[in-house]
């Protein structure tokens, strides 16, 4: 499928429910859910028996719904946000339980840890790139700072591409749709061969977006995709096993159109109306001009069944490069961005996992992290009508930076005999240090390059009792702590850039449930939780009008209180039900105004402080029904599958002179899937599939800001509907 934000919102809606509760599989007596198998913990284990918050998503629910970046997961799970960022659709902000980073800075720190592989991926732009065979994502929601580390104060996601097979196999899987919507996915397995196996899988797409572009250039959102990944597994001996990939995406096409949805001062300059409704067309004032991401990464895995256990080396080396252009005028000559991003990054990781008899499993590891970033930016503000002759009419910026990071950790569950084994008390702790130094040069500072460097670090412990009452149902209560990494704000005003902001901490207690009920037919998984949340860091616009500049600081203490729920239910043969639903209450304790020149400068302002990205319910309610037809040779699967998704009002800033510009409201989403599978053809089989998003045609926005003289905002995709084709041998 495709995987432009909007797009992304309405696929990851369709299968909020499908996806977090196990599969389905045929029993002799009807249909049971199936057990799924996780790595949360670094070691294989069922996703019932994990006391962790956790949804893991199978490949076979990743193709059906045509899951292949971390985009796609938009929307899927309760209490778990994502959305675009203004300048970058390659970029996603992403929020748990109303902790993330709404900036992707090369010098600021995602508060979601991204994975895949293992190797974790440090910036957010190129997210949305493909990745072109998963076998399976995990979402951990909460604070994961003990085997996870740096940067996951809000949670961690774990994206596990499908390993070559021992068997030769053949697939090609072919989708349209309207908008001229196609994609291509072909995979090839050569089967293992004296020991070696490998596994080649490319992907290509293309679509016209969904605002037509009414000027010089392609429609706004059109998009051209390409995704590869070279997969070789070599089992070296008994115990050694050798896996090396390389991956490849590239996007290519405009960004999003903003349009103007609300005008606060009435200008002549502004000929453009604004329309709180979705509009179809637009233009910008000058040529559209195409943006470009690419993507790449080289990981080499060794692991070794030792006598201590299963050792593992892990690591990684990924580079990206995104140029990007974005109006943000609606139509009007008001303002511009135009932004390039280079990256480079390589890890290091070992880890040991293994037991001490049978009452002592743990898991120790070393950790070595390092990155080059460089970043030029662009600005225009070019109305001279709104902004007076002594205004910057242009603003540009060149940063360099790098960071290294080292870490420790260690976590060991003991399983005492006396309470027949019920009981599982687990202890973890990890000590990082990082350091970071960025250095800025800025037309308009007079005072020439700016620069700086600094050292963070911090102790990471948790304590998790989890307890088995019966084979089918477990409790666990936790303490779990996380930390972010300081900076340097290279998007600042000139005064903003030093000293740098601090790191951020985040403690967080937790109550959870993991069952299953009548023989498997149910399984009701529930967390709830509160958190702690100190020294948070925060993105300040001193003025709209130069929206481009941003100041980060350590702006006081949040406390958030929420739960979340997943239920699965067989109600018939082949008729499943599923229910999901999260809430959130986070607010500021503390918010410290350090925005220079305002006049509530140095105060508490917690009061009108809004957390963003957190809206306060969200929940999804899904059937999906899976039937047998035909017989003999001429059988095939049939599964049908409709799906409501609902997500509350939310902003998408803490604290601005005109907050509601950074408002979204709430709405939801109505998807449909029907298919055929397991259809023979000769030596293969066939699958078809016809869908449909967005069914409702609900009309939201996506993002929104605010601009000083007006709002401007991203919409959702429209409804949209097509149907795929595939054929494996």
């Amino acid at each position: 499928m495709t995987n432009i934000p909007a797009r992304r919102s309405l696929i990851a809606a369709a299968i909020c429910g499908a996806l977090s509760a196990p599969a389905l599989v045929h029993a002799d007596d009807g249909l049971a859910l199936e057990e799924v198998l996780v790595t949360a913990e670094k070691r294989e284990s069922s996703l019932q028996e994990t006391p962790i918050s956790l949804l893991a998503f199978s490949s076979e629910r990743l193709e059906r719904f045509g899951i292949g970046d971390l985009g796609d997961l938009a929307g899927l799970a309760p209490n778990v946000t994502m959305s675009p960022f203004p300048n970058s659709r390659s970029s996603m902000v992403v929020f748990m339980r109303g902790v993330g980073n709404n900036d992707s800075q090369t010098t600021q720190d995602p508060a979601i840890g991204v994975y895949v592989d293992g190797v974790y991926i440090a910036r957010s732009v190129g997210l949305t790139g493909d990745v072109a065979d998963l076998e399976r994502i995990e979402i951990l929601r909460g604070p994961q700072g003990t085997l996870y580390g740096r940067n996951t104060t809000g949670g961690a996601i774990n994206m596990i591409t499908a390993k070559p097979s021992d068997e030769f196999g053949v697939s090609q899987k072919l989708s349209f749709g309207n908008r001229d919507f196609w994609q291509s996915l072909t995979k090839l397995e050569t089967g293992k061969h004296q020991g070696v196996a490998a596994k080649v899988t490319y992907m290509e797409s293309s679509h016209e977006g969904w605002v037509k572009n009414t000027g010089a250039g392609d429609n706004f959102g059109e998009e051209k995709k390409k995704a590869g990944r070279v997969a070789l597994r070599w089992d070296a001996s008994d115990s050694v096993t050798v896996d090396y990939a390389y991956d490849f995406s590239e996007i290519d096409g405009p960004q999003h159109f903003y349009q103007k949805t609300r005008t606060l001062i009435p200008l002549p300059s502004l000929t453009v109306p604004a329309s709180e409704e979705r509009q179809e067309s637009g233009t910008w004032w000058k040529p559209v001009e195409p943006s470009s991401t690419e993507i790449s990464g080289h990981t080499l895995i060794v692991t070794w069944d030792s006598p201590l256990g299963e050792f593992k080396s892990i690591t990684g080396y990924r580079e990206l490069e995104e140029t990007t252009h974005q109006d943000y005028g609606g139509g009007d000559q008001f303002f511009e961005a135009n932004v390039e991003v280079e990256q480079d990054q390589f890890s290091q990781e070992f880890q040991l996992v293994g037991d001490i008899g049978t009452s002592v499993r743990y898991v120790a590891g070393l950790y070595y992290f390092e990155e080059e970033s460089y970043e030029s930016e662009v600005d225009f503000s070019l109305n001279p009508t709104v902004f007076p002759p002594t205004y910057p009419q242009s603003e540009g910026r060149q940063i360099d930076s790098d960071a290294k990071a080292y870490a420790v950790y260690g976590q060991a569950t003991w399983t005492p005999e006396a309470l027949e084994s019920k009981l599982d008390v687990t202890l973890g702790a990890r000590y990082t240090v990082d350091k970071r130094s960025a250095r800025k040069n800025s037309i308009y500072f007079v005072g020439g390059e700016q620069s700086g460097s600094d050292e963070w670090s911090n102790f990471n412990p948790s304590i998790t009792v989890d307890y088995n009452w019966t084979d089918e149902l477990s409790t666990y209560a936790k303490v779990v702590t996380a930390y972010k990494a300081g900076g340097f704000n290279t998007r600042s005003t000139e005064a903003g850039f030093q000293p740098p902001f601090d790191e951020e901490e985040m403690t967080s207690y937790e109550v959870g449930l993991k069952s299953s009920w009548l023989n498997n037919r149910v399984s009701v998984n529930a967390a709830v939780f509160r958190a702690d949340y100190t020294d948070m860091q925060t993105q300040q616009i001193t003025d709209n009008s130069t929206i481009f500049l941003t100041d980060v600081y350590n702006v006081g203490e949040a406390q958030i209180d929420g739960f979340e729920i997943d239920m699965m239910a067989v109600l018939l043969r082949g008729l499943t039900l599923q229910l999901s639903y999260g809430y959130t209450d986070a607010d500021f304790v503390e918010y410290i105004d350090q925005r220079g020149g305002s006049p509530t400068f140095g105060q508490d302002i917690s009061a009108g402080a809004k957390m963003p990205y957190a809206p306060e319910n969200n929940y999804s309610v899904g059937l999906d029904y899976q039937r047998g037809i035909g017989s003999g040779a001429n059988t095939a699967l049939l599964t049908a599958s409709l799906d409501y998704s609902w997500t509350d009002e939310r902003y998408g800033t803490a604290v601005n002179d005109d907050i509601e510009g950074f408002f979204l409201d709430d709405y939801g989403i109505v998807n449909a899937r029907l298919a055929l599978s397991e259809m023979s053809v000769g030596d293969g089989e066939l699958e078809v599939a016809f869908w449909g998003r967005n069914l409702n045609d609900e009309d939201y926005k996506v993002h929104s800001i605010s601009l000083g003289v007006y709002h401007a905002a991203v919409f959702g995709e429209p409804k949209s509907f097509g149907f795929d084709v595939k054929l494996s041998f």
